[in-house]
């Protein structure tokens, strides 16, 4: 396998197209765009509606006109481009044929001349991304999550595989990988290392706050782990499960005033998946509308203040009948419209924390006590 690696230290936002007609990509600053399919920030809640019906369609014209949303290096802005193509958002993909070439979100760009056969992933959500695509035996290396049957769906389907744990570079350069993909958090000291040992390293953007760049993200992985039919598939899946989703709320209902909460003090504000979870199924998120725009600790005192008629929250398998007690006996929490009309959700923790497909659990969950309630 043919390995380059490049890496930018300054990037500068940019919408970026190209069509037949366009022999080379035109760039305009992400400033002049109201929707991008990278998420704009912004200091107000209740940004636009994600479209799901435009999102199938945008899919479906990218064999004629692709759009994405790319770090650019002031040079790259100046049409000083190395890769030749460009597909999806958060990265730069080159052509379908070998030798393929790929640059991440950090500026990290990979060449490989064939479909890597030994993958290793660093990451909880990159795991979960991988084994809807790629076949399990050819994943070699996994985060230590994958292994943790309190925390992961993953440990049963691993389990006659035996893959390796990733846990710094010499584990991981153990397991002889021919790629990794980590994700923007991983430790760039690992990082390096892998890189100047040779091992192409692909940094996905899992935080993502919309529903539609978990289904660019399954695209992305098809495309540098050589398996695009199988990632077709999964994106196909998840669109579907979403559009399923999306009828099933489609019907008229009270707007409700939604909390989302984890077990240890955080909610989500209008820069997260949950956010947009609730926009799907028409509802409203209280914690977006209190101020809150990523993933901020809060107090009972705000929650009470808040008054959402539905809470979703989550507990460790086994637990969660101890979660709903909590809720329902605490003197601030067990005041709000959600606690008087029982309308508080306790999921398994395993289904409820991940930025990747498995979000479409959650939003079933989500869909069915809200949509099927009329709310």
């Amino acid at each position: 396998m043919t390995v380059t690696m490049t890496s930018s230290m300054r990037r500068v936002g940019a919408i970026c197209w190209k069509s037949w007609s366009t022999p080379s990509p035109v760039c305009q600053n992400i400033s002049r765009w109201r929707h991008s399919l990278e998420p704009m920030r912004t200091e107000r809640s209740g940004g636009p509606i994600v479209r799901y019906r435009d999102l199938l369609l945008t899919h479906m014209l990218g064999a004629t006109c692709v759009v994405w949303s790319v770090a650019l290096t002031p040079a790259e802005a100046q049409g000083q481009l190395e890769i030749p193509s460009v597909d999806v958002a958060r990265g730069r993909l080159g052509p379908a044929a070998y030798p393929r070439m790929a640059m991440d979100p950090q500026g990290g760009t990979i060449q490989f001349d064939a479909p890597p056969e030994r993958i290793v992933s660093l990451h909880a959500n990159t795991d979960e991304y991988l084994y809807g695509v790629v076949p399990p035996e050819r994943i070699v290396g996994v985060s230590s999550s994958a292994y943790d049957e309190e925390f992961s769906r993953l440990p049963e389907l691993i389990a006659p595989y035996d893959p390796g744990i990733a846990t710094d570079a010499a584990s991981i350069l153990a397991l002889e990988p021919d790629l990794v993909i980590g994700t923007l958090s991983s430790s760039p000291e690992v990082v390096f290392e892998l890189q100047t040992a040779g091992i192409p390293v692909f940094r996905l953007d899992t935080l993502v706050t919309r529903l539609d760049q978990v289904a660019e993200n399954i695209t992305v992985l098809g495309y540098i782990t050589g398996r695009d039919e199988l990632a077709r598939q999964a994106r196909e899946r998840f669109e579907g499960e979403i559009a399923d989703i999306a009828i099933q709320c489609a019907a008229p209902h009270p707007e409700v005033r939604i909390f989302g909460h984890s077990m240890t003090g955080f909610s989500y504000g209008d820069q997260t998946l949950f956010h947009d979870v609730v926009r799907l199924i028409g509802g409203i998120n209280v914690a977006a509308e209190g101020g809150l725009h990523t993933y901020e600790r809060i107090e009972r005192e705000d929650v009470m203040a808040w008054n959402p008629e539905w809470v979703f929250t989550w507990a460790l398998p086994g637990e969660e009948s101890e979660e709903l007690q909590r809720w329902m006996e605490d003197p601030h929490l067990g005041l709000t419209s959600a606690a008087r009309r029982e309308h508080i959700v306790v999921s398994d923790g395993r289904d409820t924390r991940r930025l990747s497909p498995f979000i479409t659990t959650r939003a079933r969950t989500m869909a069915d006590a809200v949509c099927a309630a009329g709310g």
